[in-house]
């Protein structure tokens, strides 16, 4: 036990040590706020992760990973994590950093026709509308009163390669109306199926109240601003308050099922030594685990063909905890109902007892584990970059759950009850005296 137990002490110790150093670092956005950015490259544009990393190291706490999708390249798609909370900041480093590299939109337009000699219809635009989750009506722009729209003579429908969201078409087509001297003009976008103004499409309609001619070179100019716009497939943003609920909430996860397993152990073994016994071997499977994710920043750059990356402490990492957590007990349960049948009605648990316990039950620990370890690294490897974190997690606590299992649970029974290297008391049979 000794051996074990120095062992594990100095490898939690360095792994604590170097998560102190990465600070807030070591925890995803999810924990400390910030903005997470997916961008695209041009094909034969695209750029190794080590490359978009360097061009990107100016922004705090960054953490870059590859995007698979069909097809695509994994060159040419990244998420970039950054604890910067100003999402229009991010995104214009990102313009400047990878100039002429990023995807952008291609706009084209078909005939532009007059509805002038149309009736103009209800003054209350499309029938049937509704509110966004933001208030405002989801076809129409904020410019646009009841009374501006009965003006709307001109329609013209628009095409995109590329989906793209209300927000970004609807800030573009104002900039253009303002270069071009038509500022606070009315208009009108609308798509089929539209709910919020948030949500991509590759189709648009656009109603106007500008002459065909005008509304023509106002559309060139707005095609010639998409085309130099950066398509980021998704751009979100965290605050810090939510970070900081989300943290209490992780931690609280944790302790709670520690606690609980604590409860349950000692109540099935009738005896509290069982269930310290048993945490004691869970907290040294999350420690192992933290270590693990925090010198995980230092031996990437060495172990890349090992697919390590620079993991953080995000949700699903807390997940893959949570599971560590059921699956270490598992194994630990088994041993101890084994040391309890072996024991029967003594009191004590001796070494001897808990060495056959060990040994019973060892190939079942080693088809057990095994099978889950095969899985975890066919997760780890082929999963794909989503779930990368959460897989090295769970490979880390597989081996750790399983080694704690034999090596830390049993002799910790052992210590808490003081009968290290005492052999089990034996009854002695009475031997009638002379007489």
């Amino acid at each position: 036990m000794r051996p074990a137990v120095i062992v594990s002490l100095v490898f939690i110790t360095i792994g604590l040590v170097a998560a102190w150093q990465r600070g807030q670092g070591i925890f995803d956005i999810d924990f400390t706020g910030g903005t997470s950015v997916q961008v695209a490259f041009k094909e034969n544009q695209g750029l190794d992760i080590s490359s978009v990393r360097e061009a990107v190291s100016s922004l705090p706490d960054v953490a870059v990973s590859s995007v698979t999708v069909g097809d695509v390249p994994a060159n040419l798609r990244y998420k970039i994590d950054t604890s910067e909370r100003s999402g229009d900041a991010v995104e214009e480093m990102l313009r400047t950093s990878f100039p002429g590299r990023l995807a952008t939109y291609s706009m084209g337009f078909g005939e532009i026709v007059s509805t002038a000699d149309k009736s103009s219809g209800d003054s209350q635009g499309p029938a049937g509308s509704e509110a966004n989750e933001d208030g405002s009506d989801p076809k129409t722009s904020k410019e646009s009163s009841p009374q501006a729209l009965e003006s709307l003579s001109t329609a013209v429908e628009l095409d995109f390669p590329q989906k793209i969201n209300q927000v970004t078409l609807q800030e573009t087509i104002e900039q253009a109306f303002k270069q071009a001297g038509h500022e606070g003009v009315a208009f009108e976008l609308t798509s089929p199926g539209m709910q919020t103004r948030k949500k991509p499409y590759r189709t648009w309609s656009l109603s106007t109240s500008l002459a065909p001619e005008d509304t023509r070179k106002v559309l060139e100019q707005v095609a010639g601003q998409l085309a130099s716009t950066p398509i980021y497939l998704s751009a979100n943003s965290i605050g810090g308050k939510v970070a900081g609920n989300t943290k209490v909430t992780a931690v609280y996860a944790l302790l709670a099922s520690l606690v609980m397993i604590v409860a349950y152990v000692w109540l099935r073994f009738q005896n509290v030594a069982f269930g310290l016994a048993a945490v004691v071997a869970l907290l040294h499977d999350v420690l192992v685990t933290i270590a693990c994710i925090a010198l995980s920043v230092y031996v990437a750059p060495y172990l890349g063909w090992a697919l390590v990356d620079d993991f953080k402490i995000s949700l699903d990492v807390v997940a893959a905890l949570l599971t560590i957590v059921g699956f270490s007990i598992n194994d630990t349960i088994v041993i101890f109902d084994r040391m309890r049948e072996i024991r029967g009605k003594s009191s004590a648990v001796s070494t001897e007892m808990v060495d056959r316990a060990i040994n019973q039950t060892l190939s079942r620990t080693i088809l057990t584990s095994g099978t889950a370890l095969l899985a975890a690294i066919i997760l780890y490897c082929l999963g794909g970059q989503g779930i990368h974190a959460f897989a090295f997690a769970i490979l880390i606590g597989i081996i750790s759950g399983t080694y704690s299992t034999i090596v830390i649970a049993s002799p910790i029974v052992l210590w808490l009850q003081g009968s290290v290297g005492n052999p089990a008391p034996v009854k002695r049979q009475a031997i009638a005296e002379p007489t």
